[in-house]
């Protein structure tokens, strides 16, 4: 290899002996101080265990001597026993602290004591054979013996003399343990310090000897990275090898993403022809949709969303999201949403209809599964079947602002071919919504429970916003407003207008109680959707909801209990006509009502918003409003 590329090697194994090697020397420095440290713990265990044994005997040679005293009051053979068994314990015991002390001094001051010890059980051997003989005056003369008081104090003596002995060789062993500990604690320092300062020489060293074609390594990368031309690094080293493959993994790059730019278009391009082009428009419904591919080609997945008829009374709605992301995904979702369509239209019940397209699936597609939601919904009554394989659930608006998520289970399709589905049932009246949804919307922060609660929040604002042209729409750009999608997502809003046979597509009705909590705005939010579908593109329904709202506020302020609400159109107008049971109330012609009266405020504002008013009273109170909007002659 040339020269340029041995010396950087060299240099690059510099780097790492050096620190290794004062590693290795700092490790065995360690490794003796510890021995230091074990031999230091070692040796004052044995001294405690030798001052231990020390006080043990004179512990027992106490317990002996009153065993002698209590024999002697009371002579008894269990007296006799005890002191016997603690006569044998002090000479087991002296016997042992011989044996544990190891200088020749200090076994020598042992042995003293020990032998002292066992001279005073010689003569407690004799004071009780006296006394167990009967020559208790013998006895007592034995213990008054100057003799016998000298033997107890040279005892004391010789107890003290080996505790302090064996405290002053510990201490001394303890002053050369550490002294060496400070001296293997300098050595320690002196080779971090050494190794520091020699590691910063060869790094400095190294660094500056290739910081230059590193600078124009870096400054090629940059260039690169822009798409503008470079002048490679020269030489044979790894530098320049490195710069070479950078050269070419750009390239690289550059073609992958072109590579990556048409499979994307494809992918969604055909994401798209795959979702329905137009929905079916179903009176009763509002259905708004959106969608959101990913930004990435190798995330374009399968997700997809779809409302059909059944009948002329039932709607299917689905909802879905295929596993994997490329062209086959989208493929397979248009198969399965298609497979879902052909099962409900043989029999409609939800959890029969996941059922066939699971085996079909399983059949058909090994190794591919499926999240989906199905549910049916009966324009008679709102009466809602739905089931579910793996899938979020939606969201349900109730009355008011009452948001919930559907509950329910099922396993993934294309898992299992004998998995069983299960059919759930909810109730939707009109002004309520199920919003469905994919998980790419929820987890596009990759935070599941932040997703749901923004997601909740989004929907609960435009619930009660009637400036949305498209609800779902919105809901998805409030989700991902600055946020790139790392996942492709779609929304479906399906709000109920109205059920049942309440009237011909030109003259619709609404009945409702408004003590009842959320009626009133759930019947403002039906006959607003209706409305909406049925006026201009871009009219100003603000003023219609204003006007609404006043008028059920009256009713509920007035006249509490049942009222009717109606929409007509005729030619391209539309009048709400608000209906109640209640006693007559006062109208003053567009007067402007008292500024310090409580009422009349409200249908003064409904007469300067409406272009005309009509008050009558028959069995109750029925106001006629001709709204400011032009229908669109839609049906």
């Amino acid at each position: 290899m040339p020269l340029v590329r041995s010396k950087i090697q060299s240099q690059a194994i510099l780097l790492s002996i050096v620190p290794l090697a004062f590693l290795l020397v700092f490790l065995g420095v360690v490794v003796l101080l510890n021995v230091r440290v074990t031999e230091m713990t070692v040796w004052t265990r044995h001294a405690t265990a030798v001052l231990d044994q020390s006080d043990a005997i004179l512990t027992t040679f106490e317990g002996t001597n009153q065993a002698a005293i209590d024999y002697t009051q009371h002579p008894s053979p269990r007296a006799l026993k005890n002191y016997q068994l603690r006569s044998a314990a002090v000479r087991t015991q002296a016997r042992q602290l011989v044996q544990m002390v190891d200088p020749p001094a200090q076994k020598q001051s042992a042995a003293n004591y020990a032998a002292l010890s066992l001279r005073i059980l010689s003569l407690l051997d004799q004071y009780v054979a006296e006394v167990r003989t009967g020559h208790s005056a013998q006895a007592r003369a034995l213990v008054a013996r100057p003799s016998t008081r000298t033997l107890a104090t040279n005892f004391q003596a010789a107890k003290v003399n080996f505790d302090r002995s064996e405290r002053q060789l510990t201490s001394t062993r303890f002053r050369g343990m550490r002294d060496q500990i400070n001296l293997y604690g300098y050595i320690l320092l002196g080779l971090t310090f050494s190794g520091i300062l020699l590691t910063l020489l060869t790094t400095g060293r190294f660094g500056l000897s290739i910081a230059r074609r590193l600078r124009t390594l870096a400054q090629n990368a940059e260039l690169l990275g822009a798409g503008q031309t470079t002048t490679p690094v020269s030489g044979h080293d790894e530098i320049a090898e490195l710069d070479r493959i950078y050269h070419e993994m750009a390239q690289r790059i550059h073609d992958t993403l072109s590579a990556y730019r048409r499979e994307h278009y494809i992918a969604s391009t055909l994401q798209r022809a795959l979702l329905p082009q137009e929905l079916p428009k179903v009176p009763g419904l509002r259905v708004d949709t959106a969608y959101a591919a990913a930004a990435h080609a190798a995330e374009i997945g399968g997700d997809w969303y779809d409302v059909f008829k059944l009948d002329e009374t039932t709607v299917g709605i689905s909802v879905g999201d295929v596993a994997g992301h490329g062209l086959r995904a989208a493929a397979i979702m248009g198969s399965v949403r298609q497979a879902i369509r052909i099962a409900a239209r043989v029999r409609s019940d939800p959890g029969t209809v996941l059922d066939r397209v699971n085996r079909a699936l399983c059949a058909d597609e090994a190794g591919v599964i499926v999240t989906a939601f199905f549910a049916t919904i009966d324009m008679r009554n709102g009466q809602t079947r739905y089931a579910v394989a793996g899938h979020p659930l939606p969201l349900v608006v109730h009355s008011g602002t009452d948001i919930r998520q559907l509950r329910g289970e099922g396993l993934i399709l294309g898992v299992d071919p004998r998995a069983g589905y299960q059919s759930f049932d909810v109730v939707l009246r009109a002004g309520e919504a199920l919003v469905g949804f994919t998980d790419g919307l929820i987890e596009v922060r990759r935070d599941y429970f932040k997703g749901m609660n923004d997601l909740i929040a989004a929907v609960k604002t435009e619930y009660g916003a009637m400036t949305s042209e498209n609800i779902a729409e919105q809901i998805k750009d409030r989700i991902l407003a600055h946020v790139e999608p790392v996942d492709d997502s779609a929304v479906l809003f399906v709000g109920i207008t109205h059920l049942g046979v309440n009237g011909s597509p030109q003259k619709k009705t609404w009945t409702l109680d408004v003590r009842e909590q959320g009626a009133a705005y759930r019947v403002r939010r039906a006959v607003l959707w209706d409305l909406a579908a049925r006026v201009r593109p871009g009219s100003d329904l603000s003023g219609v909801e204003l006007i609404l709202g006043e008028l059920l506020s009256n009713v509920a302020r007035h006249t509490p209990g049942q009222a009717e609400v109606g929409l007509e159109f005729q030619d391209d107008e539309a009048r709400l006509i608000v209906r109640d049971n209640g006693k007559p109330f006062e109208s003053k012609d567009g007067a402007m009502p008292d500024g310090l009266s409580p009422s009349g405020r409200g249908l003064h504002l409904v007469r300067s918003l409406a272009r005309s008013v009509e008050v009558r009273h028959n069995g109750g109170n029925s106001v006629a409003v001709l709204l400011p909007v032009s229908a669109s002659g839609a049906a």
